[in-house]
C-alpha cells in the first residue's frame, strides 16, 4: 500500500526526514560510536543511538520513499557493519565490560537497525550481507548469555531495572529468526520467555495471570516493559501460542486503564508507570512526565495489539497518542529557550539548549517530557548523552521519535481481508491492489478539527471488494452515503463496512459530529491543590490553555458543568485549531495540545488539566 497523505501527518514525516534523518554528521556520530576504543568509564545506553534512529528512517523511508535518504541510510549501514570485529561484535562495550548495563539493550537496537535496513534494501547482495551481519552480531550474544554453564543469565546482564531492557532483545531475536529461520535463534527466544523478563518476577506470566497493574510490577521502566511485551507478541506469533497473545492482550488492557493520560502516552513519573490515568492530574512531577520513548512505544505497542485483534479502542489510543502527546513533541521551530527563574530549570534547560543548538549537528527535532498542568515545553533531554568530547549530543527520544511519526501514516488505513480499511482520515491518497486491481483512495477533509469526510474511490476496472470506514467512538452522530445514498448502520465505536461493485467516481460522505467533552480527573491523593481538575476534548484532540492566548492558569467556575466549542480564526498563534471554549457560561480561548507551548518559554505556558472552582 502506498500512502501520499497531507496536512499534518505528513508535515510531521517531511520536517523530521528533512531536519533529522538526512543529516548525515547525525550518522556519522551515531555510526561512530562503535568505532574506535569502547568508553568503559560510561557504561551507558549510546550504543542505542544508530538502531532508533535507523528504524525510524526505514519506516519514514517506506513512506516518502526518498532517494537521498535511502543512500544515506545505505553508507551508515555500510560504515557500521565496517565496525564488526571477527568474533561478530558490534558493540559500545568492550569484552572486559560487555554484558553490564545497557550493552544488551544497545546491541538489541543493533539489530533492530539491520533488520529494519534489510527490508528495505534494494540490491540482494546488500541484503545478505546485512542478514549476515545480524546473524553473526546474534550469535556472539547467544555464545555468551543463556542457562548453560559459563555463560550469563540475561536478567543478570543488567543492573539496572531487574534486567528488562535486557530481555527486550526478544522482539529482534525472533524478527532475525522470520528472516532466518536457524532453530538457535527460536531457542534463544524460548529461554528469554522462560526467564520471565526480569530478575525474579515473571512479567509475562504476570500479565498472562491479569492479577496486577503494571504499575504494580515490582519494576515499572515503562518503556522497557512495553518493549518486552512487543518482543512478546512476536513470540505469540512465531509459537502460535494463544496463551503469550492473551498476555499481551491483557497487559495493554490494564494499560488502558491505569496509565492512559489525557493526551496519550503514559508515564507521569518521569519515565515510570505509576498508576498515570490518576496522578496525571498532580503537580509533583509536572513538566517531566510523557517521555516521548514511552509516547512512541506506547503507540507502537497499541498498534500491534490492534493489528492483532482488530479492536477499535487500541486504534482509538494511537491515534490520540499522535495528535496530541507526540506531535506536541515535535520542535517544529528548531527553538531553543529563553532565560528561566529557578535553579532546576535553568540546569534542565541549559541541557534542552546543548541539544536544541545547530540542527545540521545533533539537533533536537523532539521533546523528551510534555506537561500537561501548567508548564512549559523543553524541561530536560531524556537519555542525554554527549557523542563526541562534549560537542555533540543526542538523547533518548531523540532517536526514537520518528518512528512515531512514521508510524501514524502507517495506522491510518491497511488492506483488510475483503478490501481496504480507513482507521484514521488523513486527507490525500492511498494506493493498493484488491484481488489484482489497483485502486486509489482519495480521502478529503480536514479530520481531526472537523468530521466532514469525502472519500473518492477510483478502482482501475470496476470490481468487488469491501472498504471499512471507522466511525470513532466519540461521536455523537454520523450521516454517512454512497453516490447520494444513504447508508443506514453507521453506528459510533464500530466499523461501517460498505460492500459492493465499485467503480471509478464512487464518492463516500461522512459526516461525523461531535462536541467538546468535559474530562474530570480522578482524586490524586498527592495534588497539592484541593480543587478538583477538569479537561476539555473535541474529538481526538486535547484543548490546551496557552499564555498567548490569556486565561492559562486561572480556575475554571463550573458553573453547570456544561461545555461547549466554537471554532474561530487562528490569528497570528500558530495551531491546528484555536476554538472559543465557554464552561459554565465563562469563555475563553482553547488551542490544540499538538500546538500549545511552542515557544518553550514562558511566553506559551500551557495546561490541560485546569483547576476547577467548585464555589
Amino acid at each position: 500500500m502506498k500512502r501520499s497523505y497531507k496536512g499534518i501527518a505528513d508535515e510531521m514525516i517531511r520536517l523530521v526526514e528533512r531536519e533529522q534523518l538526512k543529516d548525515e554528521k547525525l550518522w556519522k556520530l551515531a555510526a561512530g560510536q562503535f568505532a574506535g576504543t569502547p568508553d568503559d568509564a560510561d557504561h551507558g545506553w549510546r550504543g542505542e543511538y544508530w538502531g532508533k534512529l535507523m528504524r525510524g528512517a526505514c519506516m519514514t523511508y517506506q513512506y516518502t520513499e526518498d532517494e537521498a535518504l535511502y543512500e544515506i541510510l545505505r553508507e551508515t549501514v555500510l560504515e557500521l557493519m565496517s565496525y564488526q570485529d571477527r568474533e561478530g561484535r558490534i558493540a559500545t562495550y568492550s569484552k572486559e565490560a560487555e554484558f553490564n548495563g545497557w550493552d544488551i539493550w544497545c546491541r538489541k537496537y543493533v539489530l533492530l537497525g539491520l533488520i529494519h535496513f534489510y527490508e528495505i534494501c534494494r540490491e540482494e547482495e546488500l541484503k545478505e550481507q546485512v542478514l549476515n551481519a545480524a546473524g553473526r552480531h546474534l550469535d556472539y550474544v547467544i555464545d555468551h548469555i543463556g542457562d548453560e554453564e559459563g555463560k550469563k543469565k540475561i536478567t543478570l546482564a543488567s543492573d539496572a531495572w531487574q534486567g528488562i531492557n535486557s530481555s527486550s532483545i526478544l522482539e529482534p531475536v525472533v524478527r532475525l529468526y522470520q528472516l532466518k529461520p536457524e532453530r538457535r535463534y527460536l531457542k534463544f527466544a524460548d529461554y528469554i520467555v522462560e526467564n520471565g523478563g526480569a530478575e525474579g518476577f515473571d512479567i509475562f506470566q504476570a500479565a498472562y495471570e491479569d492479577r496486577l497493574y503494571p504499575y504494580q510490577y515490582p519494576v515499572v521502566k515503562a518503556y522497557e516493559l512495553m518493549s518486552c511485551f512487543e518482543g512478546l507478541l512476536f513470540y505469540a506469533h512465531v509459537r502460535e501460542s494463544e496463551k503469550w497473545k492473551q498476555a499481551v492482550v491483557r497487559f495493554a488492557d490494564r494499560l488502558l486503564e491505569s496509565e492512559a493520560v489525557i493526551v496519550g502516552g503514559s508515564g507521569c513519573q518521569h519515565e515510570l508507570f505509576n498508576h498515570s490515568s490518576l496522578m496525571q492530574t498532580g503537580t509533583k512531577y509536572d513538566g517531566l512526565m510523557l517521555e516521548t520513548c514511552v509516547t512512541v512505544t506506547w503507540m507502537k505497542l497499541l498498534y500491534r495489539v490492534y493489528g492483532m485483534t482488530g479492536n477499535m479502542k487500541y486504534l482509538e489510543e494511537v491515534e490520540r497518542s499522535a495528535f496530541n502527546a507526540l506531535y506536541g513533541a515535535v520542535n517544529t521551530e528548531n527553538s531553543t529557550c529563553g532565560p528561566e527563574t529557578t535553579f532546576d530549570e535553568v540546569h534542565y534547560r541549559e541541557v534542552y539548549d546543548r541539544a536544541v543548538a545547530g540542527r545540521g549537528g545533533c539537533g533536537q527535532v523532539f521533546d523528551s517530557y510534555s506537561p500537561l498542568r501548567s508548564g512549559i515545553r523543553g524541561r530536560a533531554v531524556g537519555g542525554f548523552k554527549s557523542m563526541e568530547q562534549g560537542k555533540e549530543f543526542c538523547g533518548c527520544c531523540i532517536a526514537i521519535g520518528a518512528a512515531g511519526t512514521a508510524l501514524t501514516a502507517f495506522a491510518a488505513a491497511r488492506n483488510s481481508k475483503k478490501g481496504i480499511e480507513i482507521g484514521i482520515y488523513l486527507p490525500g491518497q492511498i494506493r493498493t491492489n484488491i484481488e489484482g486491481v489497483p485502486v486509489k483512495l482519495t480521502v478529503e477533509g480536514d479530520y481531526p478539527a472537523g468530521g466532514e469526510v469525502l472519500v473518492l474511490v477510483e478502482p482501475e476496472k470496476e470490481a468487488d471488494f469491501e472498504i471499512s470506514l471507522r466511525i470513532p467512538s466519540f461521536t455523537e452522530s454520523v450521516q454517512a452515503e454512497v453516490n447520494g445514498e444513504a447508508l443506514q448502520d453507521a453506528q459510533p465505536g464500530t466499523y461501517l463496512r460498505v460492500s459492493r461493485r465499485w467503480k471509478k467516481g464512487d464518492r463516500i460522505c461522512l459526516s461525523l459530529c461531535w462536541n467538546a467533552r468535559l474530562v474530570f480527573g480522578m482524586e490524586n491523593p498527592e495534588d497539592d491543590l484541593s480543587s478538583r481538575h477538569v479537561a476539555v476534548l473535541y474529538g481526538p484532540l486535547a484543548l490546551a490553555r496557552d499564555q498567548r492566548l490569556g486565561a492559562e492558569g486561572r480556575p475554571v467556575a463550573l458553573g453547570d458543568g456544561k461545555v461547549s466549542a466554537q471554532k474561530k480564526e487562528k490569528g497570528n498563534i500558530p495551531c491546528q485549531c484555536l476554538f472559543d471554549v465557554a464552561i459554565g457560561g465563562e469563555a475563553f480561548p482553547m488551542m490544540d495540545y499538538a500546538s500549545a507551548g511552542k515557544t518553550w518559554r514562558r511566553d506559551s505556558q500551557m495546561e490541560v488539566w485546569m483547576q476547577a472552582d467548585r464555589g
